[in-house]
């Protein structure tokens, strides 16, 4: 839908749309949208100087290394035009990335008008360096900046033919294709729905304030898909097929729950996770508030300046006052999203804010270390002095104190013996978001007891999409059997995400030996649905990721060489994807080749010497051989840059070669990152008794016996320890 067709009609709209975010979410590089100074600048970049200059109207960035020479490059694109812009070039693939520089567009005094370093901390073997596919726009970025855009990845080429109908996101992105609402305006009243395929009005105009608090929507609630229309952009999601306005968001994109990687314990944004996961845990989202009750849909402004835009619906007497937020007009805090929704910083220079409208509470921060907005800007006080300062304003308040819950996800973070039981009442209880509810499911497959089988059950057959998504990754704690019986009615879902996600954790079962194996129609269904999950990676088959797992999914299905293929593929096209090289070390592993799996291994150390997973691989490697002094040099430096898994795994090869202190400080170490794992803490006590200290001992077996209640064994031994102890005062 061109801009011009719509002008006729829609004048006011699109000239709010050329104000906006969308209008400018890319545009050719001419002097009409480029922002930054291409005045002959210098920049140094890891070792190189970057030169932004222009001719008659075309923008270059000039290359010059001691090694690799000069590299002159003509800017394409813009992208983006506050607070930041950035530069695309065209790149060797057929399609485009971004120079490593982007421009502040912020005034002076705000600190801006300079070009600064994007991501000054990634080099050559990271995912987002300036040369490399995190950095590439037809993956990355142009499915949400440009309208109708087709990927078109080549395969065999290795190459992007990639084409778009509108280069930044225009009427259509949002309105879908604009042939029968042109008919509908010329006089076809048969056409529903105005011509447009998805309805994205707001579901009511309005809502006030009662006298007991509670909202009332002014006027009937309609049904809208605006919602799920933004969130084809607005969420952290990963594309699964192109897009189609007449499929659901679920039949096209996979969304990220509030996992630990994303988001705090208590929901709050902490990777760039765009508002749509946030949203979703709100009263607002529950209570029928769409985006544009507060934004104008095509400007993307907010309808009304400052606190106006929440005093629309919530009585500005109870509310923008200095009793309710407790700080002077004009002043920060005294804003409602100063406290509802705090800003977090990203690409260095652009604060966003967290829609989930969350009440702060930093009685939580006090539990789990999740930040609160009252800390986050007063931060030389502590939570303690914000629950008082918001008790002394709201006396009567039990906001403080109450049940919320991060306290299940934090439990379930530190794997404390509760935590199932918590996280099951939070997946049943109406009273939580679907997504938070989702999200508790999610975080259930680390513990597969009666409590996760029963949330699954149900969770299964709830009619919320996003409950059975996170279902599907509770069940995998259980066996394949297991599973299957749990999941199997999710592989007719009528959802792509949820289909092929089921498919995936049943895939085993394809492979198990008779009588055991599916049959009939049963095996039908499965191989129909994985069949659609090699598609949705086929999809990304520019990233080593998808033919990594097209690997580890051959692999489990007993097809060793169809694995080999698609690792080796994954290695070709994004050769600093270390996975696919462990991935493909182990399959030498299992076919015997010890010899082959450490040549990949050390093919992978010469992309990132210092990969915590690939000298794990290898110190295994030297294990199964024999060679333990090797395992500990790969190990030591497993354990500097890993994980707790890693350190502990040293500490028990440093023990097992009688190095005993060693092994103690590095358990420690563990212990200290990770207190709440039985295996560490029952070698600990191990360690300690055979180096007859009986007081630190049974310190890791009371630890011990807290982790595990009720366990006789470990009852006894802290029993014996404790009069060990009193006997030796040791």
């Amino acid at each position: 839908m061109a801009e011009e067709t719509c002008q006729s009609c829609h004048s006011e709209q699109v000239q709010d749309w050329q104000s906006s975010h969308h209008y400018h979410a890319m545009n050719p590089a001419t002097p009409e949208f480029v922002l930054g100074a291409f005045d002959g600048q210098k920049v140094d970049y890891q070792g190189a100087s970057l030169t932004l200059s222009q001719d008659n109207g075309t923008f270059f960035i000039t290359t010059k290394h001691p090694e690799q020479g000069i590299k002159k490059q003509t800017i394409k694109y813009t992208f983006g035009y506050e607070p930041l812009q950035q530069y695309m070039v065209a790149d060797e693939r057929g399609g485009y990335a971004f120079i490593p520089l982007a421009w502040d567009s912020r005034t002076k005094a705000q600190g801006g008008q300079r070009w600064f370093v994007l991501h000054p901390d990634q080099m050559p073997n990271d995912e987002f360096h300036h040369t490399q596919m995190g950095q590439n726009w037809n993956h990355m970025c142009a499915d949400c900046h440009s309208t109708d855009f087709e990927k078109n990845y080549d395969l065999d080429k290795k190459q992007f033919a990639s084409r778009y109908s509108q280069v930044n996101v225009s009427c259509g992105a949002c309105h879908g294709d604009s042939n029968q609402h042109l008919a509908w305006a010329k006089g076809d009243k048969e056409i529903k729905n105005k011509g447009f395929a998805n309805n994205i009005g707001t579901q009511v105009a309005l809502f006030t304030q009662q006298s007991d608090g509670t909202m009332q929507a002014v006027g009937e609630q309609t049904y809208s898909e605006q919602l799920q229309v933004c969130a084809t952009c607005h969420s952290r999601r990963a594309q699964l097929a192109p897009r189609d306005d007449s499929k659901d968001f679920l039949d096209l994109f996979r969304p990220s729950l509030v996992t630990p990687e994303l988001y705090h314990v208590d929901g709050q944004i902490f990777d760039e996770d765009y508002v749509w996961g946030s949203f979703l845990q709100s009263k607002m989202f529950a209570a029928g508030v769409t985006c544009s009750n507060c934004h104008n849909p095509h400007s993307g402004k907010l309808k009304l300046e400052g606190n106006q835009t929440c005093t629309q619906c919530h009585s500005a007497e109870q509310f923008d006052s200095k009793q309710h937020h407790g700080h002077s007009p004009g002043i920060a805090g005294s804003q409602c999203v100063d406290c509802h929704m705090p800003e977090t910083t990203y690409m260095q220079v652009d604060p966003r804010r967290d829609h989930s409208l969350r009440v702060p509470r930093p009685d939580l921060t006090i539990k789990t270390q999740a930040p609160n907005a009252c800390n986050t800007c007063h931060e030389d006080k502590t939570p303690q002095w914000a629950v008082s300062a918001i008790k002394s304003w709201h006396p009567d308040s039990t906001r403080m104190g109450s049940e919320h819950f991060s306290l299940a996800f934090h439990a379930a973070d530190q794997g404390l013996p509760n935590a199932s039981q918590l996280l099951t009442r939070i997946a049943q209880n109406s009273q939580y978001t679907d997504i938070i509810r989702a999200s508790a499911l999610a975080r259930m497959r680390n513990f597969p007891d009666q409590n996760t089988l029963v949330a699954i059950s149900r969770a299964v057959r709830d009619e919320e999409p996003l409950k059975r998504l996170g279902a599907i990754s509770a069940a995998q704690g259980f066996t394949p059997a297991q599973r299957y019986r749990l999941l199997q009615p999710l592989l007719s879902d009528p959802r792509l995400a949820i289909r092929t996600e089921a498919a995936r954790s049943l895939a085993g079962l394809l492979s198990v030996p008779f009588p055991d194996n599916l049959k009939g129609k049963e095996r039908e269904q499965l191989e129909k649905a994985l069949e659609e999950y090699r598609q949705t990676e086929r999809f990304n088959a520019e990233r080593s990721s998808s033919h990594t797992n097209l690997g580890n999914l051959a692999l489990e299905l007993g097809k060793p060489d169809e694995a080999k293929a698609h690792y080796e593929q994954g290695i070709e096209i994004e050769p600093i994807y270390i996975p696919a090289y462990v991935n493909l070390a182990d399959l030498h592993r299992r076919l015997g080749n010890e010899q082959q799996a450490q040549k990949v291994l050390k093919q992978a150390l010469e992309i990132d010497a210092n990969n915590a997973d690939v000298h794990y691989a290898l110190a295994m490697s030297w294990v199964r051989q024999k060679d333990r002094k090797k395992a500990k040099d790969h190990l030591k430096i497993a354990a500097k840059y890993g994980s707790v898994n890693h350190i502990y795994t040293y500490g028990l090869l440093l023990n097992e070669m009688g190095e005993r202190q060693q092994a103690m400080t590095q358990l420690e170490k563990a212990f200290a990152l990770n207190p709440n794992n039985p295996d560490l803490c029952y070698t600990l006590v191990q360690l300690h008794i055979s180096a007859q200290n009986y007081k630190e001992a049974l310190r890791f077996a009371s630890k011990l016996q807290q982790l595990v209640p009720n366990d006789p064994q470990i009852q006894a031994l802290v029993q014996k320890l404790t009069m060990m102890q009193s006997v030796s005062g040791n």
